[in-house]
């Protein structure tokens, strides 16, 4: 029998439905998953990466993926034909790009100029944060390949690799510009996880837009450019809430198991990405007290389920770190959040509240005085792109009140 759900959906959108076919999977992927993943996390003690460890981890998510991802018969028998005739039909005399396809290039061109352009310039000078980071890539390139990097407080290891990778891909060394390419890279493939959702959840023009204004705005420039860890933040978030989104919509389970994958290896790159679980339990709670989750409210908890364990298997080493260092893990975060480094300057309470209300003013009135990644005392955002930026949450409270559609709160 199958389970079918009704799901309202604007005009020209297809309507996706569930089965019982859904709640199916491969024990045996699954057992051996977990097999390796005990392994894995034990021989991730020591705080070190090893060609041991990464094996049995790289295991461990792959049959954990191949447990529960959904794919049609036809194309697990037939996928190698299927390749064979698109290599045969592909020809670059044949090729043809549409008007929109060029123009998608050329605004994504644009946004390439953007954050590559003087780049050995501006920023022009480091501080002690890169100083320290470049530290840590030292000592990677030397053969010390941690989990966690417990200098400055203590952070994820995912920029002091990358930034190792661009020393010896681009050759620049030790050096700031290793460092900048990096963080530059990852804000410039932030950009069409931002086209994509814009596209998923109105149209491609509405994506376009997002793309183009978030690869010439101000504020994620400085963050892409600065060499520090913030963009890590948007660069792998941008690709979960796609997912995430795409599977609520197209109540698609291999999307979920996707975002999972990206939420995991979010954790990996900065600290303030330990929030975003708390993001996807808000995003599942807010769909599942509207009306477009009928008929898949109970298959919900079991992607929020699918979900987190997917994350769970990215996070091991780290989880692996945690367990025998929870201190150091924490610590960090303990330092902004608590009175351990030195004394609050006031009740908790209102320091939250305070810098609750900063945040969401910085885009169109004050990003702060905090020279290192901004131009202090003036909005984060242009004038033009400040003002499309308040008048856009405006218009979303509005229309969720009108149309009581989970997607625009959760936005």
């Amino acid at each position: 029998a199958s389970l079918k759900g009704e799901w309202l959906l604007p005009a020209g959108q297809v309507e996706y439905r569930i089965g019982w076919q859904d709640a199916a999977f491969r024990p045996v992927s699954l057992l051996v998953a977990v097999l390796f993943g005990i392994t894995a996390f034990v021989a991730f003690g020591g705080n070190q990466f090893t060609s041991v460890n990464l094996l049995l981890w790289f295991l461990s998510i792959g049959f954990f993926v191949h447990a529960f991802w959904q794919s049609d018969e036809s194309s697990e028998t037939h996928w190698r034909d299927k390749l064979r005739l698109s290599w045969r039909s592909f020809s670059l005399d044949g090729l043809r790009l549409s008007p929109w396809t060029l123009l998608v290039i050329s605004a994504f061109a644009l946004t390439v100029f953007f954050r590559f352009y003087m780049l050995d310039q501006v920023p022009g000078e480091m501080f002690s944060d890169h100083a320290e980071k470049l530290t840590d890539v030292s000592e990677v390139l030397d053969g010390q390949h941690r989990i966690f990097f417990p200098r400055n407080t203590g952070r994820e290891a995912f920029q002091m690799y990358l930034t190792a990778a661009m020393a010896l891909i681009f050759k620049t060394g030790i050096s700031f510009m290793s460092l900048k390419l990096g963080t530059a890279f990852a804000g410039l493939f932030t950009l069409p996880f931002i086209y994509l959702s814009g596209k998923e959840i109105a149209n491609r023009r509405v994506g376009l837009y997002a793309m183009v204004f978030a690869g010439i705005a101000y504020w994620p420039n400085v963050i892409s450019r600065v060499a520090l860890r913030f963009t890590l933040y948007p660069f792998l978030f941008a690709p979960m809430v796609y997912f995430l989104v795409r599977g609520f919509r197209r109540r698609s389970r291999n999307d979920f198991i996707l975002a999972g994958l990206f939420l995991g290896l979010g954790l990996h790159g900065y600290s303030p990405y330990r929030f975003v679980p708390f993001v996807v339990l808000a995003a599942f709670g807010l769909y599942l007290i509207h009306r477009q989750s009928q008929g898949a409210r109970k298959f919900s908890m079991g992607w929020l389920a699918l979900t987190g364990s997917t994350s769970l298997f990215v996070f091991l080493p780290l989880l692996r770190y945690w367990f025998s260092d929870p201190s150091g893990f924490s610590f960090r975060a303990m330092t902004r959040m608590t009175g351990i480094e030195q004394s609050l300057p006031g009740p908790a309470w209102e320091i939250f509240l305070k810098n609750t209300w900063n945040a969401l003013i910085m885009f169109f009135w004050d990003n702060g005085e905090i020279w290192v990644h901004s131009v202090m005392d003036r909005p984060a955002l242009d004038v033009i792109s400040a003002a499309i930026f308040f008048i856009g949450v405006v218009l979303l409270i509005l229309r969720y009140i009108r149309q009581r559609d989970w997607l625009d709160i959760f936005w």
